[in-house]
């Protein structure tokens, strides 16, 4: 059985990322505009779900923290990919050195825990996009790159890779052409799957505090604020919450590996 990502899953993570564009860009009211006459509003036609305690409109505070995650993502997809690429295929192909130290130095990216990659370049760089990018790029790109040395080295040892040196075509080129196509749906499923994980990760760094504009909402910031209100009026926590789970578990289902085709 050949996993793969089905036509079905690319058309509900276009669908997720189209609706958190979106709503990035557009909003029904302004996020920040505080009303103090009309505060903890329960969901109408005006507010849709509610108001919040200073009278700021949920749903368009939700709308707008999208864009924190789609960063994420933006960073997971195309930083953590290349980088992770660049460095599998120097682990398989490049000078002894090189590799042994790529590879310790994926190994030892891999052991150490997100929250302590950012809580220490937020020390360096202040809480803010810089740190949250960097922790992203430093616990997503190893994975990657011990994934994408291991397909290589399997794939090295097929025949069209034998013949392809065998009729004089230089590495790096035999690699463009032959072996990065055929690692590239694992590698792209890997990738898809940890789209939801970003959202989650960004989520988290912002309830510790860390996001990206601490003047802007965000899911995690607002399940932070919120949380004082968990018992006295819980659809405030239950909003960010539910939009942050809802939003990785699509992206998971749509395009991890799980899926299967004969």
């Amino acid at each position: 059985m050949r996993r793969t990502i089905t036509p079905s899953g690319i058309v509900g993570a276009v669908l997720i990322a189209t609706l958190m564009l979106i709503g990035a860009m557009w909003q029904p009211l302004d996020p920040h505009a505080v009303d103090l006459q009309a505060t903890l509003q329960p969901p109408s036609f005006d507010h849709w779900l509610g108001t919040d305690h200073l009278g700021r409109d949920v749903a368009s505070r939700l709308l707008a923290g999208a864009q924190p995650s789609l960063l994420a993502i933006l960073i997971v997809l195309i930083s953590s990919l290349g980088i992770g690429l660049a460095a599998g295929i120097a682990i398989c192909f490049g000078p002894p050195g090189l590799s042994a130290f790529l590879r310790w130095l994926a190994e030892t990216a891999l052991a150490l825990p997100t929250l302590i990659s950012a809580l220490l370049l937020s020390a360096l760089f202040g809480a803010g996009l810089v740190a949250i990018s960097a922790a992203l790029i430093a616990s997503t790109w190893a994975p990657y790159a011990l994934s994408m040395a291991a397909l290589l080295e399997r794939l090295r040892s097929e025949a069209y890779w034998q013949a392809s040196l065998a009729l004089g075509s230089d590495t790096l080129g035999a690699v463009r052409r032959h072996l990065i196509p055929n690692a590239w749906p694992m590698m792209g499923a890997l990738a898809g799957a940890d789209a939801g994980r970003a959202v989650i990760l960004v989520a988290s760094l912002g309830f510790l505090g860390l996001s990206a504009d601490t003047g802007r909402p965000e899911w995690g910031a607002m399940i932070h604020e919120y949380r004082i209100f968990l018992f006295s009026e819980p659809q405030l926590v239950l909003a960010p919450v539910f939009t942050t789970a809802l939003v990785a578990l699509v992206l998971n289902r749509a395009l991890d590996r799980g899926h299967r085709a004969g």
